[in-house]
């Protein structure tokens, strides 16, 4: 049968071209965009609803956003158009003012759109996709942002503000429900962790070819390699990997941990985040006390005892030496001790931070209900004048855990946070409960994942990355549907139990 050539279609994206080319001034990529987005758009309404979802959430890892600064603005990789496309307003991306969202958005959408559908005519799996808890732990959470919303425009809030401070974070809702209703089958969670392992290696070869490439030959010192918010897909693919080992000691895995985590562990030594250390021993210190004693924990145990006179020489002797290859024991100091006499560029940023936390707390002592969304906090002291390169940042402070409790006040706080809380405990549930190894390996990623966001929240604008909210809403979604097939959460009675299919089977 003949097909029939779609010339409207057609005819309408080259009038989106040429309007875009005509409104951007000619820019490339502008022109590209309306071919591209159509693209997208048919990939993610045509192909299996698992892989459109599973799709979108790799793109998002791998993309470097482009209000995230990666390599310091030094270079762009190849990954920086695709952060434009998905991470950056179209808005600004392509210079037409009436687009207002960013690629994310729109394909999460749709997405949520093709549920809706598939609901409506009833081809939806039957089974609970998550606990009803944390559905309803999610509900409470956008209910409280609306509520906050409202709440900073009667005070007379900058709403075009407003949707900068939660840009992100609110949507966490929605990748978690679009995830936990993608993956059907009971073990399909375990298709997350291949693409957070191949997104963190990609990552990790951009930002090494950067540094070895580009910023060593001309002599750059670049704040970093990548960027900030990958620090949490850093610490959650090294994780993951320790994980493996730790719950199934066998030689596949500890192969397998031999080779990743030094690479991935450049990575994070070159990229010069000291949270993640800190993310990385909460990690450390959360397995080992959630875990049984294995032949894997007993070798460390072994190797840690056997280090530990050796690790306290090295920390006491370069508690303050300069030299780079002892950045943790450098980080531990800087956050330690900000306050010595001759401060180096990373004591004077945690000053800097002390600075604006005391401001975060004078200004909830002023406004002990919150503030509302749209406002910034109060400055009682001043500290350094970054407004020429930020300047929103009264309104979306480093430490967003602080800014949150200020801006809802104890009561929001309590129901914006919730959503994690509940996440968690579902999660050490579904732990306590496992069956199998792949199970408590999936239910201890999703805690550690959960504490490595709340880590980079509190440290270091969290909520402000697509790709951290993202891992975050798949630790909720894993957490949910751990919590159903294990038993941890008992399903509602009428609704029949997940039915048991391959999780290689992607012909959905």
């Amino acid at each position: 049968m003949k097909r029939e050539v779609p010339w409207a279609a057609l005819a309408g994206i080259g009038v989106a071209t040429l309007l875009a080319v005509i409104f951007s001034g000619g820019d490339l990529i502008a022109a590209a965009a309306p071919v591209v987005t159509v693209a997208l758009l048919y990939a993610e309404w045509r192909a299996p609803l698992r892989v459109s979802a599973l799709g979108l959430f790799f793109l998002s890892l791998i993309a470097d956003a482009p209000q995230d600064n990666p390599m310091g603005g030094y270079w762009h990789s190849p990954l920086y158009a695709l952060g434009e496309l998905l991470c950056s307003n179209w808005s600004n991306a392509f210079g037409i003012s009436v687009l207002p969202f960013t690629g994310i958005q729109l394909l999460c959408a749709l997405l949520l759109l093709r549920i809706v559908i598939r609901r409506l005519s009833g081809n939806a799996p039957a089974g609970p996709r998550t606990a009803p808890v944390l559905q309803h732990s999610m509900a409470i959470f956008l209910v409280a942002m609306v509520a906050l919303a409202l709440l900073g425009a009667a005070r007379s809030g900058q709403m075009g503000t407003a949707y900068w401070q939660v840009r992100q974070f609110v949507c966490i809702p929605f990748f978690a429900f679009v995830l936990a209703e993608a993956l059907e089958g009971p073990r399909d969670h375990l298709l997350l962790a291949p693409l957070v392992l191949a997104a963190a290696l990609i990552k990790t070869a951009v930002g090494m070819y950067f540094y070895l490439a580009i910023a060593l030959p001309q002599g750059l010192n670049p704040p970093c390699i990548t960027s900030h918010a990958d620090t949490l897909l850093y610490c959650l693919a090294l994780t993951l990997v320790g994980l493996r080992w730790v719950e199934h000691p066998d030689w596949p895995a500890l192969r397998r941990m031999l080779w990743y985590a030094p690479l991935v562990m450049a990575a994070v030594w070159f990229n010069n985040r000291r949270i993640a250390y800190v993310g990385l021993a909460a990690v450390f210190i959360t397995v080992w006390l959630l875990t049984p004693w294995s032949s894997a924990k007993r070798t460390v145990a072994r190797l840690g005892l056997l280090a530990l006179p050796l690790l306290a020489v090295v920390v006491a002797i370069d508690w303050r030496s300069p030299d780079p290859f002892l950045k943790p024991v450098a980080s531990i100091r800087t956050m330690i001790v900000a306050r010595d006499a001759a401060r180096s560029a990373a004591d004077a940023s945690t000053l800097s931070r002390d600075i604006e936390n005391f401001n975060l707390a004078q200004t909830l002592r002023m406004h002990p209900l919150g503030t509302g969304l749209g406002h910034g906090y109060e400055e009682v002291v001043k500290g350094p004048d970054i407004s020429e390169d930020f300047a929103l940042y009264r309104y979306i402070p480093h430490n967003s855990v602080l800014w949150m409790l200020t801006m809802a006040g104890p009561v929001g706080f309590f129901l914006l946070w919730s959503m994690f809380w509940v996440g968690i405990y579902l999660a050490a549930r579904a732990l306590r409960l496992a069956r199998t190894p792949d199970d408590r390996v999936a239910a201890l990623a999703a805690i550690c994942a959960q504490l490595l966001f709340l880590i980079q929240a509190f440290g270091d604008m969290g909520t402000q990355n697509w790709s951290t909210t993202w891992l975050v809403a798949a630790a909720l979604a894993v957490a949910g549907r751990l919590a159903v097939s294990t038993g941890a959460w008992p399903a509602p009675a009428t609704q029949p139990a997940f039915t048991l299919e391959p999780a290689w089977n992607l012909n959905r």
